[in-house]
């Protein structure tokens, strides 16, 4: 026995200083190539510990990430996720170099892997891989341009109608101010409104704890699996191989829905304006079998509204925040609005005449990015201009938006709220990068601000909204999007005229 316990300890110790051995060589990468790397990896996480471990939220930690190097001019650095080397990019220079001059090279995100199991997160437009990336834009753009956004606007609209129904419901007292979670407000809102214009049938998630209400709280908003999936996606896609089955979404609802709404228009001929009828162009129009657009593709379709929606949901609740903290800026985009609409109604060319509120999302956004990471996946072999460095085929590069928005090479005194910083004739730094770069940047950017506004310009006339001067919001550390860990409480007061 004494033998065998002296074998096992002499086992484990000669394993441990292999391991250790293995581990600074794999971590000393970049170091091996001239390029600075972040100090102080983990010999098992890298420097993703703690995203890794949900001690603070991946976005933000990427953005610690960005300003933990030493040389704060650096244009890149290196890291390792794990024992993987990756490149963090810190210029604006060279950001635009990679993701539009060399797109070729990086047309493809690393979100995701290769396998592209996760269908209603990965098998259109928002993960999809090259060339089929680009046949797929080609359709789907046309889908969101003026033409349909206009269509679509009569939808966001009457989905408003239930949401200040519910705000009214909440006040017994016309001078009497509420409590508001703007967070969980403009996720029901968004429930509401993916059904409506991706599904084509109305759902009120404010008063009904139906399928779809639930689907979107536990699979898309609040969902611990859904999280741990997509920190998985992100930081560890190869991943997607070995639990592929358990990182799906459960789609059944969807797609019994959407059937059921295409079955209906093309019995009945019906014209509703909404993506349903785009689907249904598409789904009749010469196929490619590239991307067949039939069957359960049509369905991983629908996954685009609810990825962009959801990050739209993210831009309200932070802009109501922030707007909250900052009564000036509140009342001169509540005068914006009422401008617009005295000289357009509420149509729109008069929510795209809401130039103030635009600099008031723009500035949230900033602040808080709702998609607040880039990735991409070098395809082959690639010098960085100018450098002389090499990046490997297969090594993943990553631009932190919380890092580039944040950094005060950029943005003067960036932890302050200033719209004026997107004030008409002002020069916007080419390191804001809320919906991407590219040709792989945001389709729906059109769509997802005229959902904000819409929101934002339905509460904003009927209610002004204040924080309490000591409230802060934490970030969640689970999720992979920008939102917060448990509520963005506000009070709402009815505007008495």
């Amino acid at each position: 026995m004494f033998l065998s316990l002296f074998l096992a300890i002499v086992f484990g110790a000669v394993a441990l200083v292999l391991f250790r051995s293995y581990a600074r060589y794999k971590l000393n990468y970049w170091n091996r190539r001239g390029v600075e790397q972040l100090p102080n990896a983990d010999l098992v996480f890298g420097h993703v510990k703690d995203a890794m471990l949900f001690r603070t939220a991946p976005g933000w930690h990427m953005g610690v990430l960005h300003n933990s190097t030493i040389n704060k001019d650096a244009p890149f650095v290196g890291f390792y996720i794990f024992h993987k080397p990756c490149l963090l990019l810190r210029d604006p220079k060279i950001i635009k170099n990679i993701m539009i001059s060399s797109f070729k090279n990086f047309s493809n995100r690393h979100f995701g892997g290769s396998q592209q199991m996760d269908s209603m997160g990965m098998i259109n437009l928002f993960g999809i891989k090259n060339p089929t990336w680009k046949y797929l834009r080609s359709k789907i753009t046309p889908t969101l341009n003026g033409g349909r956004l206009r269509q679509m606007l009569p939808l966001l609209m009457q989905t408003t109608e239930t949401m200040m129904n519910y705000l009214k419901e909440q006040s017994h007292e016309p001078d009497e101010s509420m409590i508001i979670d703007a967070q969980k407000l403009s996720y029901n809102y968004t429930n509401n409104a993916i059904t409506n214009i991706a599904l084509g049938i109305t759902v009120d998630s404010f008063h009904d704890h139906n399928d779809h209400t639930k689907f979107g709280k536990y699979a898309l908003f609040y969902g611990l699996k859904r999280k741990i999936a997509l920190l998985n996606l992100f930081y560890i896609p190869e991943l997607s191989t070995l639990f592929g089955s358990y990182l799906q979404s459960n789609k059944t609802l969807i797609r019994s829905c959407l059937w059921n709404s295409i079955n209906n228009r093309e019995e009945t001929n019906k014209i509703r304006g909404d993506f349903v009828d785009a689907l249904i162009d598409l789904k009749n129009s010469n196929q490619n079998p590239m991307y067949s657009m039939e069957g359960e593709q049509l369905v991983n379709l629908t996954g685009t509204f609810y990825a962009g929606f959801e990050s739209s949901a993210n831009s309200i609740s932070f802009t109501l925040m922030k707007l909250a903290s900052h009564h000036d800026f509140q009342d001169k985009a509540r005068e914006d609005i009422e401008r617009a609409i005295n000289e357009h109604g509420l149509t729109f060319s008069g929510f795209n005449d809401m130039k103030y509120l635009d600099q008031c999302v723009y500035e949230a956004i900033r602040m808080y990015p709702p998609v607040p990471t880039l990735d991409r996946l070098t395809n082959e072999d690639y010098e960085i201009p100018d450098t002389g460095i090499i990046i490997e085929k297969g090594t993943p590069i990553f631009v932190s938006l919380y890092g580039m928005h944040w950094d005060p090479r950029f943005f003067e005194q960036p932890e302050i709220y200033d719209p004026s910083r997107f004030a008409g004739g002002q020069t916007v730094s080419d390191a804001f990068l809320p919906f991407g770069i590219g040709p792989r940047m945001c389709p729906g950017k059109k769509l997802g601000l005229l959902y904000t506004k819409v929101v934002l310009t339905m509460i904003l006339r009927e209610y002004t909204v204040t924080i309490d001067p000591g409230t802060t919001v934490v970030l969640d550390s689970k999720a992979s999007l920008t939102s917060a860990e448990e509520s963005i409480n506000l009070q709402f007061k009815k505007i008495v005229s």
